[in-house]
This record gives structure tokens, C-alpha cells and sequence, in this order.
């Protein structure tokens, strides 16, 4: 079965690797600059998406925000699901939320208030909508 060919722009970069250096992957320099937390693991009866919604997140927080992006870009790049409009984009970040083992508002939730991940984000959606031609560093459309 072939996959439609989707370009990658310029520098032929692999859907996962780094946007700066293709041969690492994508999320790397982030994952290696973030702090060690040093939380307890307490019971916690809340809904995941409160419990994602932390001040401040580790490396396993972040590490579960730069695998959805990962995974994203692979489903955008073999078209399936069709990432051809918004609709589409939104419904591979979904998939690849759900791949990790997130919803997607726990996904939401983890990315909020962490710019470097929304600044990873941004990069990720800005070349998926290069491919269908829309306006580059828009917010994934809610709902």
C-alpha cells in the first residue's frame, strides 16, 4: 500500500525529528534542558485533565506533550487521517493524543502555560498547514 506523498519542505525532514537538526528527534533540546521535579505521587481523585493542569511540568509531563507532536506528524505525514484542513489536523492530534494515552483535553492541559512547548507546537502545525496551503501559527481550532 503506498502513502501519498507529502512534502516536507526544503530540508526533507522526517516527520519526528528536530526542525534544527534532523538527525535528532523532535522534542530532544526541550526534554534535555527540563529540571528534574521532585514531586510525591500522592492519590489523586481528580479528572486527569485537572491532575495534567500543573504549574509547572517535568520531564514526563513534557515528554508525553512532544510524543502527541510525534505522532501527529507521522499520521499527517501518510494522510491518514486526511490532514488537508483544520478539521483533519485537529483530528490527528486527537489520534496521536489518544496513541500516548491521553485525552485530549489532558493534552490541552499539559501544553498550557509552557511555552516552549507551544512554541514546538506551533512549529509542528505551521508545516502541516503548509501542505494544504492555510495561515501558519493559528491555535488547533477547539471543539
Amino acid at each position: 500500500m503506498s502513502h501519498p506523498a507529502v512534502p516536507q519542505g526544503q530540508d526533507n525532514r522526517k516527520p519526528g525529528r528536530s526542525f534544527d537538526d534532523p538527525a535528532k528527534p523532535l522534542g530532544e533540546d526541550i526534554l534535555d534542558r527540563t529540571p528534574q521535579l521532585n514531586t510525591e505521587a500522592n492519590e489523586d481523585f481528580r479528572p486527569r485533565e485537572a491532575q495534567a493542569d500543573m504549574p509547572e511540568n517535568g520531564i514526563a509531563e513534557r515528554a508525553k506533550v512532544i510524543s502527541v507532536f510525534r505522532k501527529a506528524e507521522e499520521f499527517i505525514a501518510t494522510g491518514n487521517p486526511p490532514a488537508n484542513d483544520e478539521a483533519g489536523l485537529r483530528r490527528c492530534f486527537e489520534l496521536a493524543a489518544g496513541r500516548v494515552g491521553l485525552t485530549f483535553p489532558e493534552y490541552e492541559a499539559l501544553l498550557k502555560g509552557d511555552a516552549e512547548l507551544q512554541a514546538l507546537e506551533a512549529k509542528v502545525l505551521d508545516a502541516a498547514r503548509a501542505n494544504f496551503g492555510h495561515e501558519p501559527s493559528e491555535p488547533l481550532p477547539t471543539g
